[in-house]
């Protein structure tokens, strides 16, 4: 990620580089495994998205409220993929021939490597919710939890849970 754009004085607000690691450090994993989904597994495709993500957002962070922040990366990230996908034009890669889908939960700014799969502490039932909820339209998840069996609200329920599970690698 290119640091200059978080110290440039943007009118009358600077944006401070603490700020711009923090923001990079809350969101960048999240947007990255939301584009490498969306991307059909394809890491540098998602590589790309997810820096064109974060460059789109300190060029335009003096308009954005906290609040805003991840709700207007989803976006941006989805327009971005959207554009990049039209660019490059090409067959779609399976989630089988892909050999980076052991990278999705891999993080630029930890230090240690894990040679498992992070998906490895997950049962069956909780990948497929995983991959409807991640795989499907940004704002579309009443349809998710209907073709789950669920409510919306047990839906978001379960990710939580789930992404607890993930965060410590725990079954």
């Amino acid at each position: 990620m290119n640091y200059a754009l978080c110290t440039e004085n943007r009118g009358d607000k600077l944006i401070e580089r603490e700020r711009c690691n923090e923001i990079i450090q809350q969101y960048y994993t999240e947007i990255y495994n939301y584009c490498f989904a969306r991307m059909n597994y394809d890491k540098y495709a998602a590589e790309d998205c997810t820096q064109e993500v974060f460059v789109a957002l300190f060029r335009k962070i003096k308009d954005l409220d906290d609040d805003n922040i991840r709700i207007w990366l989803y976006r941006t990230a989805d327009n971005i993929m959207n554009a990049y996908k039209r660019k490059n034009i090409s067959g779609d890669l399976s989630i089988e021939d892909s050999p980076e889908v052991s990278d999705i939960s891999e993080n630029p700014f930890d230090n240690d490597s894990e040679e498992e799969n992070i998906f490895d502490v997950l049962d069956d039932e909780e990948k497929n919710i995983v991959k409807e909820y991640y795989c499907s339209d940004y704002g579309d998840k009443k349809s998710v939890a209907k073709k789950l069996g669920l409510t919306v609200n047990s839906l978001y329920q379960k990710i939580h849970k789930i992404k607890n599970k993930l965060r410590n690698g725990k079954n």
